[in-house]
């Protein structure tokens, strides 16, 4: 039960650490600070704000890299080390892909980034 509550707690920061990583590349490629960018904690919430970025395909990498940061560390850990807290981890870090659903506001940000680069303005 305790490598279950590990696990998500794991995948949730690590979720948000890609965010922030690609943040972080982007604000360097549009000459901004390096840190601009603010972490909003709630009772609900855990997420990253920033500034827009000029290219929409900017925007859409940082929406997906949360999803896809805890699936890289899951399996490059799972190469590693196969233990019983990593395959939890690694199971977690797929289910992670739920916060894609257009419901929920990763999804939507992916959703609203495909349409703007399908017809951009």
């Amino acid at each position: 039960m305790i490598y279950c509550i590990l696990a998500s707690i794991l995948v949730v920061v690590i979720h948000e650490l890609g965010h922030i990583l690609g943040i972080m590349i982007f604000n360097l490629s549009e000459h901004r600070k390096f840190n601009e960018y603010t972490i909003e904690i709630s009772s609900k919430y855990f997420y990253v704000v920033h500034k827009e970025f000029n290219q929409p395909y900017k925007n859409f990498l940082v929406a997906i890299a949360g999803s896809l940061l805890p699936i890289i560390v899951a399996s490059t850990l799972t190469i590693f080390f196969n233990t019983q807290f990593v395959s939890i981890f690694f199971l977690f870090s797929l289910l992670n892909i739920i916060f894609l659903h257009p419901k929920l506001p990763d999804g939507q940000n992916v959703i609203k980034l495909l349409k703007e680069m399908r017809n951009p303005l």
